[in-house]
């Protein structure tokens, strides 16, 4: 992706107060900085509409359920094959 087209969609999701509302600080940092990592890491610019819709929606599961951001990140990356999980360990939802 173009540094211009990448520096726009980071702002645009600096910018959507309504994307962390309800998270704490450090919930809302954890969420903004791995969205951006999604975004530096694709090449596609219409993945930004989606990385953006998928920080909105893990940002409303943690505020309604409880769940801490960290742990839903981790269940993305296990559905999309990125971490890879022992037989012997389960992932921990503090739901």
């Amino acid at each position: 992706m173009k540094p211009s087209t990448l520096e726009r969609l980071i702002d645009q999701l600096l910018e959507d107060e309504a994307l962390t509302r309800g998270l704490p600080e450090r919930e809302a940092q954890e969420l903004l900085s791995w969205l951006i990592a999604l975004l530096e890491e694709s090449e596609d610019e219409r993945d930004g509409v989606q990385v953006r819709a998928l920080g909105k929606r893990i940002a409303r599961l943690a505020t309604r359920f409880g769940v801490p951001v960290e742990e839903l990140i981790e269940l993305v990356e296990v559905s999309w094959g990125e971490l890879e999980i022992p037989a012997s360990e389960d992932l921990p939802l503090n739901a």
